[in-house]
């Protein structure tokens, strides 16, 4: 994994059948992942947490999105 590509991972996702916000703020070579859970002003909220990339990749979106107030 490229340093760009470890940047662009950085940041607040969204989870996108909860409408929960992390936070990334790291990504090591092994594609792991470590995320905080933020409310929606940015404030940590919860404990560190360790995912691996591919399975928050299919259920998280970049950005701080609101998709709990969305009807689908």
């Amino acid at each position: 994994m490229t340093v760009k590509e470890k940047a662009r991972l950085r940041g607040f996702w969204t989870h996108k059948q909860t409408g929960q916000h992390i936070a990334v703020t790291r990504v090591t070579m092994y594609s792991e992942v470590h995320a905080r859970k933020v409310d929606s002003l940015g404030h940590e909220v919860g404990p560190k947490e360790i995912m691996l990339l591919r399975d928050s990749k299919e259920d998280y979106v970049k950005g701080m999105r609101l998709f709990h107030l969305r009807k689908m």
